[in-house]
């Protein structure tokens, strides 16, 4: 008997399990000349026939794993080992005790964030049922993370120019500002990480 997924509205094979285009594991029976309205509009997925849908938001989660842990490993690379270790930056950080131990939590953080990130992207693309919420704790952590070391630099080291950290912590806020409200809500992330 014909099948329809109820989510995307793709004909449904005898035997399949989940939809090929959506993953949905949904499906109804249609009789002939009926067909199932689709809850998600085909014309908002950007798949090719026998892949997985990926919608634009869903390719905007995409590019974030990706760029969370370039934009992490620069941090380290760029700013916090020359700072720490570089000639020119040595007389200003011995005069300023604690900014060291900062350097050394700000690197042992992005290297936390950057783990994890390459774990998140393993969970994305294996369509885990986590995934939405350690993507919020991960976007939620890192904005503590700049919030926080933002306004310890801040306080502790006022003579330090912080305009760096500031252009970090607003893209960061409006990342996830974009992004947690659309992994909590959205009915395509749900009908995605069904696993």
């Amino acid at each position: 008997m014909p099948t329809q997924c109820k989510l995307c509205g793709l004909h449904i094979p005898d035997g399949v399990q989940s939809c090929m285009m959506c993953g949905n594991k949904n499906f109804a029976v249609v009789t002939a000349g009926e067909t199932i309205t689709p809850s998600l509009p085909a014309a908002k997925t950007l798949a090719g026939p026998g892949q997985a849908a990926l919608s634009k938001w869903l390719w905007a989660v995409a590019i974030s794993l990706v760029a969370a842990p370039f934009f992490r490993s620069m941090s380290i690379i760029n700013f916090e080992i020359p700072a720490l270790f570089g000639d020119q930056n040595q007389p200003y950080v011995q005069s300023h005790p604690g900014l060291s131990e900062l350097l050394y939590f700000e690197i042992a953080m992005n290297a936390i964030l950057v783990a994890s990130a390459l774990v998140l992207n393993f969970f994305f693309y294996t369509k885990r049922k986590m995934f939405p919420i350690l993507m919020v704790v991960y976007v939620a952590t890192t904005v503590l993370f700049l919030v926080a070391t933002t306004a310890a630099f801040n306080s502790l080291f006022p003579d330090a120019s912080m305009t760096r950290s500031y252009v970090g912590l607003v893209r960061s806020m409006l990342w996830a500002g974009a992004m947690i409200p659309y992994l909590l809500t959205s009915s395509e992330i749900k009908a995605r990480f069904v696993r």
